[in-house]
């Protein structure tokens, strides 16, 4: 067993029980895998995002069964970084964020044991394109998120995307796994789509079981308000856009001088656990400057 993974194994294990039903174990995150989390926010790219994502989930997980954790539904994927998250850097934390409607600036608390909802899905898969032709659709992949990570914005991703979820086309005399059809003739046949069978394919998606956060907030007219947090991406931006990699390298520096840290042994810390030493040193920081000012006084 290698160095790195006697570490790893002495962290604390967790199970969760995904939406499709799977049980998942994992261990938390740690900070050399938060960082190269916050390496992919600043570079901006949604593949390079949903890549790191799928490289710390891979490495968090001991279940042998997502090793292709490309092959999961986004929604488990989701539901997984959800967990991992929570127990990495903490379950309950205190957000402030703008007020959509006001655009004051107020505190939301966001609990991810409690505030995690779930819309049951309303789908149905089988969807028939005219009297000779079925087609039967499955949910989004991961491998759908990374491959095509702009399908919301760009037609000819779309495309792709939903080709990615086409599973079999059934006909009065056979039935064609999409899988072995090539990726262009697929895309080629959904743009020959007519309008309402496209929609049909769009509503299919849009109705199947999605996760999503509700926090619930006051603003200053008294008026109780929700702001509703939806999608691997906003979850990725909201739950890191406290962080940044300026702040993270001068904690880091903090922590190797004031408490003597090695590099190695901050970066195997959990996040939770290096944010506790970090709470500290602002006490022994702002203690001593007290201190160095009450000199000054005498």
């Amino acid at each position: 067993m290698a160095l790195k993974d006697l570490l790893s194994s002495s962290l604390p294990n967790y199970c969760v029980n995904l939406l499709s039903g799977k049980n998942i174990c994992f261990r938390p995150m740690i900070v050399s895998e938060e960082k190269s989390l916050l390496l992919a926010k600043q570079n901006e790219d949604k593949q390079s995002i949903v890549k790191n994502l799928i490289n710390v989930l891979s490495n968090c997980c001991s279940d042998e069964t997502l090793k292709n954790i490309k092959n999961i539904s986004i929604t488990d994927f989701e539901n997984l970084f959800l967990s991992v998250r929570g127990k990495s850097i903490g379950e309950i934390e205190t957000f402030t964020v703008k007020c959509p409607e006001t655009q004051e600036q107020v505190q939301i608390k966001i609990n991810l044991e409690k505030d995690v909802q779930l819309s049951p899905s309303t789908a149905n898969n089988v969807i028939k394109l005219n009297d000779n032709l079925v087609l039967v659709m499955k949910e989004p992949s991961v491998y759908s998120l990374f491959k095509y990570p702009n399908y919301d914005k760009n037609n000819e991703q779309l495309f792709g995307f939903i080709g990615s979820c086409m599973k079999e086309l059934q006909t009065n005399k056979e039935s064609i796994n999409c899988e072995e059809i090539p990726e262009q003739e697929v895309i080629d046949f959904i743009k020959n789509l007519t309008k309402k069978q496209f929609n049909d394919i769009t509503t299919y998606l849009s109705n199947i079981s999605k996760i999503y956060i509700l926090a619930n907030y006051k603003t200053k007219d008294d008026t109780e308000r929700q702001l509703k947090i939806s999608g691997i991406f906003n979850y990725f931006n909201f739950f890191f856009d406290h962080l940044n990699l300026k702040l993270y390298y001068r904690q880091n520096f903090l922590l190797k001088n004031y408490h003597n840290y090695t590099l190695y042994e901050i970066e195997n810390m959990i996040p939770w656990e290096r944010s506790v030493y970090i709470e500290q040193l602002r006490v022994y920081l702002k203690e001593k400057e007290q201190k160095n000012k009450g000199f000054e006084l005498l």
